[in-house]
């Protein structure tokens, strides 16, 4: 098994570090962010696309070992949107946090990444892809606007929060749905899938928020 000699960093050192890569390429805050153009045109990176990515070999994406492409599934680049944008903001993960493991490793293909994967200790492999997915829901879903946005929409499940209350259905019972039916309004805004604003929430202590 292959080790990695991967830095440990806490969820708030990898939002100091998506903060920070935000302020650099997108430093205006509008959402959705645009990080196809930033991949692209501020970071110079080739995004290439990759017909039966997943399905032949169970990868998304995967970035190569010069840092200069992106590769992703032709898939989900044309027909799942939502997902798409978090792989490139995965990978920019990988891009920003990984940068010496990665021109280590010499990744120039599908097969030598999928070799890679195969070789290393699951418990690197886990912290390294941890590492991306927390950096990728980070710049995609600025922490400050989605604690803004979700007290905004509160008041829109407030009654349905009532009623179940009324009915003596407790907290635990409807905390799911409750963070499901905000996910539902703020995934849009944002353009990525429920299930990361779900993940966001639960990461960034928001559930406290919910009554």
């Amino acid at each position: 098994m292959v080790k990695l000699d991967i830095q440990y960093l806490s969820y708030q050192q990898i939002s100091q570090r998506a903060e920070e890569f935000l302020l650099t390429y997108h430093s205006s805050k509008a959402l959705p962010v645009p990080v196809e153009e930033i991949v692209e045109f501020k970071l110079g990176v080739d995004i290439v696309p990759i017909p039966n990515l997943q399905k032949d070999f169970e990868i998304e994406g995967f970035t190569s070992s010069d840092l200069k492409a992106i590769y992703v599934d032709q898939f989900i680049l044309s027909e799942r949107p939502a997902r798409y944008r978090f792989t490139l903001a995965h990978e920019i993960g990988h891009i920003v946090l990984h940068k010496r493991i990665f021109k280590e490793i010499r990744i120039s293909s599908v097969k030598s990444w999928k070799t890679f994967a195969d070789l290393v200790d699951p418990q690197y492999y886990s912290a390294l892809e941890f590492q991306g997915y927390a950096f990728g829901g980070l710049i995609l879903v600025p922490p400050a606007e989605l604690k803004r946005l979700m007290e905004k929409n509160l008041p829109d499940i407030k009654n349905l929060i009532k009623i179940s209350k009324s009915r003596n259905i407790g907290r635990d019972q409807y905390l799911d749905y409750a963070k499901e039916k905000i996910a539902q309004e703020l995934a849009p805004i944002f353009d990525v899938s429920t299930e990361v604003i779900v993940k966001r929430i639960e990461y960034d202590k928001l559930e406290r928020l919910i009554p």
